[in-house]
């Protein structure tokens, strides 16, 4: 790390676009995917939410999704690919799913197939990154992994040749 450069949040701000760095007012919904902010945080809606008339903004993942600003994307390419794409889009839908039971910020923004590659976007980097790793770890391949430098962005990079 080079001298004077911060590491991580402790004390400062996030580069982060989608950080929020303020409170909003309990309850609020996003009207775009319904979560409520409670409890200082982003989660599913229960039942218990305050019977007040909520306030309404959308989420950090739902802003992303609507400026099509991903945080992280997955590439996928090679043969082995061609034979195995369901399955292998399946291993991305399922971390996506398992991810978003603790997380529902984390979600996969979209998915675009083309002849020789697929590419998957990601509202949060981490969700990228293991979807690289479910993928490697279930259909070995070669995975790299690269952090733009001085923006939140992660690209991972899955190929396998059959």
């Amino acid at each position: 790390m080079a001298e004077g450069e911060k590491r991580g949040r402790l004390g400062g701000k996030s580069s982060n676009p989608y950080h929020e760095n303020k409170k909003y007012p309990e309850p609020t919904i996003c009207p775009r995917c319904h979560l409520a902010y409670h409890n200082g945080r982003w989660q599913k809606a229960e039942d218990n939410v305050s019977s007040e008339k909520p306030h309404s903004s959308h989420c950090p993942a739902c802003r992303r999704e609507i400026d099509r600003f991903p945080a992280g994307l997955v590439y996928l390419r090679g043969s082995y690919l061609d034979q195995h794409r369901d399955e292998i889009l399946n291993i991305a839908k399922n971390q996506a799913r398992s991810a978003a039971e603790q997380r529902p910020l984390q979600r996969i923004m979209w998915t675009e197939t083309g002849d020789e590659h697929t590419e998957i976007a990601t509202t949060d980097s981490h969700l990228a990154m293991r979807i690289g790793k479910a993928i490697e770890s279930a259909c070995k391949g070669e995975l790299t992994m690269k952090h733009a430098q001085g923006a939140e962005l992660v690209r991972v990079y899955w190929e396998r040749s059959v």
